[in-house]
């Protein structure tokens, strides 16, 4: 019985390692895929990063461009821009009323 036990045993082993070894070329194709999958993601991370990091300078330029038009036009006309002010303060009060 003992020797019927062993004999089973080796054919599972057998079997198993046969399995494992039919699989392997699968199993490195699927890695190797993933593996492009991953750097192809990754790379397409990075540009975007690269964009958005590149478009926030441009809108940080862009702001203080704006910034530097508004207090030369304020010192220019300081009562347009207090009469102005005035009048979006009123409109902002209006609206947040309701």
């Amino acid at each position: 019985m003992k020797d019927r036990v062993d004999e089973v045993k080796t054919t599972a082993h057998d079997t198993i390692d046969k399995a494992a070894e039919a699989a392997r070329p699968t199993v490195e194709k699927l890695s190797s895929t993933a593996h492009v999958a991953v750097d192809k993601m990754s790379t397409a991370a990075s540009q975007a990063a690269s964009m958005m990091t590149e478009k926030a300078g441009q809108m940080k330029d862009l702001q203080d461009q704006v910034i530097a038009d508004t207090r030369v036009r304020v010192r220019e006309k300081p009562m347009t821009a207090l009469a102005i002010a005035a009048g979006a303060g009123f409109i902002l009060s209006r609206l947040l009323r309701r």
